[in-house]
């Protein structure tokens, strides 16, 4: 029982720091402490297992043990299955540092808005996307550090306006977020990730605070290669950043140093 014990306490530890890590828009490419946890807590727990075969053990013990190791097990499954699919197809995108702010409009939003705006244009995979809840929480908290270059957010990705509008309540976010549902504008701008695992902000549970798709849920679709876009107030387009590992955004120093290289202070 012990072993099972150390081994739920293990992996769990293991599993809060990287997700703190994640709140910070900081997670790590390459979590070893989370895989040698995983791996470590996997193989107690088959260990712990194997000794009821061979060690007489009270009935509630048995389940205890059971019950540990299935949720060790199944827990380092979904992880190492989730942190073996993060590459993303870059490679498509159809604009480059230089060129003019490609035109587009939906139902509720209309790119000329932009116009006389410097603007961060942020794709996003959706509100059930734990690191792009980080990063924008992080953006968020850049605000007044970019309202001294007077630079709005504007957020697109194929949520709903509904789904939308309820992301931004549970982030207290107050970026602009344009629903793009039938990944018009994602395409347009060639940043679409053809087929990667999402879910929907109905699928959510909390894990320290996070939102985090149920992985039950989770299914293959089409969505927003994360990617930042900062334009000036003439449309023209100076820095872009694409993440080549969905996990991975730009630090607020690299963002903060993109704006300060590209724009005085107001």
């Amino acid at each position: 029982m012990l072993l099972s014990i150390v081994s739920f306490v293990l992996l769990n530890t293991a599993l809060v720091h990287y997700f703190s890590k994640l709140k910070q828009n900081k997670a790590a490419k390459n979590p070893v402490f989370l895989k040698s946890a995983m791996a470590i807590s996997s193989l107690s727990s088959v260990w712990a297992i194997s000794t009821l075969f061979t060690t007489p053990t009270p009935v509630a013990s048995t389940v205890f043990i059971i019950v540990i190791a299935l949720y060790v097990l199944s827990t380092s499954a979904i992880f190492t299955f989730l942190l073996s699919t993060a590459e993303t197809p870059i490679g498509d995108i159809k604009i480059a540092v230089g060129d003019d702010l490609l035109a587009f409009n939906t139902e509720n939003f209309d790119s000329s808005s932009l116009a006389g705006k410097r603007t961060l244009l942020k794709f996003y995979r959706g509100s059930w996307c734990p690191y792009c809840s980080a990063e924008l929480v992080m953006f968020e908290a850049l605000k007044p550090q970019l309202d001294q270059y007077n630079i709005q957010i504007v957020g697109i990705s194929n949520d709903t306006a509904e789904q939308q509008q309820k992301h931004k309540i549970r982030d207290n976010i107050s970026h602009t977020l344009v629903a793009d549902p039938k990944l018009n504008i994602i395409r347009q701008y060639g940043v679409e990730h053809h087929k990667a695992l999402g879910a929907t902000s109905e699928e959510l549970i909390s894990i320290f605070g996070i939102p985090m798709p149920l992985p039950w849920k989770m299914k293959y679709k089409p969505m927003s290669i994360p990617t930042s876009i900062l334009i000036d107030e003439n449309g023209k387009i100076l820095w872009i950043d694409q993440s080549e590992d969905y996990r991975l955004r730009a630090s607020e120093d690299a963002v903060m140093g993109a704006v300060a290289a590209n724009f005085a202070k107001d």
